[in-house]
């Protein structure tokens, strides 16, 4: 069971790493995740060489020199779950007391790191025994051993009570009105689910901490809480799956307010108009584009003309002609969170983003055929020049914007 539960650890820190560094939605937020990630699967792995370890040098690192980084843990997972609800992740100068218990122990554990190898084998020898009682040495200078043990559960225990207290705050953002959309629903979900597991996380280490107490040796400690390490890893395993089968969880909740729309020609824009729902948006060419407030407003001024003017600038440098042009690569070159980008086609222009960039194709189609492309080259190698893959998807594609094929169109202009 140790080997599964250390391969899940290790995986864990590896998927963490892979989420900090190459996620396109939320960095800050997901950055914050992915530190619980990392810090929990670490702290797993710490607790497998502390109970099965019997090698004194990876003990010296693991078991004595990192465990001030579990106080992390329960700041990181609140700073997640407030990030996601507000749609911000800055931090005010009091979040920073979040770290205070975290800075302590590290301070208390400097004496240590900082100590001959000599001494910390020492240290992990009297680590790695058997019996409890027999273990002398304080790796920390400020926190003897057991009051350490104590403060774990106890704060995560308490940023667990933090997490569903800034949910119950939320509650009127949350489940204010029943017309969620789908992912709206499903990001509540998760939230649900993972402030669910961070409780349960508190809870077991409340749990082991109390077997801890009453168990004379490792050996009696590890039968009494083996179901607990399979529970542990079963829903961490959970977790981690939950995340790879819904991905667009990690671009937070869907957000509306006051969209100002991108500067489009005079011949694109009045198309756009033509797919909003009327009962949802007030249409007018010379003001901005206003939606009814239907759903939590967490854009700022700032961030809305962010949005336009790099949308705007996407459209300029005609990016849209690229082929592989999609939702998911917008995202990543005008660094918007990709579930923005889809609330504002889907909700507020009321069209796809595919047939948004398909009419922009489109619109620089007709342009070239004005200035009568046609004569030097085929359709087909017009349609490539476009951006389509193909003669057939550029036809469709025209047809479905203007109810004309090209070579049609270009007999209407003749």
């Amino acid at each position: 069971m140790n080997s599964i539960v250390v391969h899940i650890s290790i995986t864990g820190m590896f998927f963490s790493i892979l989420l900090l560094f190459f996620n396109n939605g939320y960095k800050s937020a997901n950055a914050y995740l992915a530190g619980f990630l990392f810090l929990s699967s670490l702290f797993t792995y710490i607790q497998l060489v502390f109970l099965f370890s019997h090698d004194l040098h990876l003990i010296v690192w693991f078991v004595a020199g990192f465990p001030s980084l579990f106080y992390l843990i329960g700041p990181f997972a609140y700073f997640y779950i407030r990030s996601i609800l507000r749609d911000d992740t800055k931090l005010s100068k009091l979040d920073y007391l979040h770290f205070l218990i975290f800075f302590l122990v590290f301070l208390g554990a400097i004496p240590y790191i900082s100590s001959n190898m000599e001494y910390k084998l020492k240290v992990a020898s009297s680590i790695e025994t058997n019996d409890w009682s027999s273990i002398k040495f304080r790796p920390n200078s400020i926190f003897p051993p057991l009051f350490n043990r104590t403060l774990r559960p106890i704060h995560l225990k308490v940023y667990s009570l933090i997490i569903w207290l800034t949910i119950y705050k939320n509650k009127v953002k949350i489940f204010k009105n029943k017309n969620h959309s789908k992912e709206f629903l499903i990001t509540i979900r998760w939230l649900l689910v993972f402030s669910a597991l961070v409780s349960i996380m508190a809870i077991l280490h409340v749990i082991i901490f109390y077997n801890t107490t009453i168990s004379p040796t490792k050996t009696v400690f590890i039968l009494q809480n083996y179901l607990i390490l399979i529970l542990f890893s079963v829903a961490f395993t959970l977790l981690i799956t939950s995340l790879l089968f819904f991905p667009h969880i990690l671009y937070g909740l869907p957000a509306n307010q006051i969209l100002s729309t991108v500067n489009l020609s005079s011949e694109i824009l009045p198309k756009m108009i033509e797919h909003i729902k009327k009962e949802d948006i007030e249409v007018d060419l010379g003001q901005p584009i206003v939606a009814a407030e239907k759903y939590m407003q967490l854009f700022s001024e700032t961030y809305v003309e962010e949005l336009k003017c790099k949308l705007t600038a996407w459209i300029d440098q005609k990016h849209y002609l690229n082929p592989e042009a999609n939702i998911s690569t917008l995202s990543v070159q005008i660094k918007i969170p990709q579930h923005h980008l889809v609330y504002y086609f889907n909700r507020l222009l009321g069209i796809k983003f595919t047939d948004w960039r398909n009419n922009l194709k489109i619109e620089y189609a007709k342009s070239l055929l004005h200035q009568e492309i046609y004569k030097s080259i085929t359709m087909d190698a017009l349609a490539l020049k476009c951006g389509f893959v193909s003669q057939t998807t550029f036809n469709r594609a025209f047809k479905n914007s203007i109810a004309k094929t090209p070579s049609e169109y270009v007999k209407s202009i003749l």
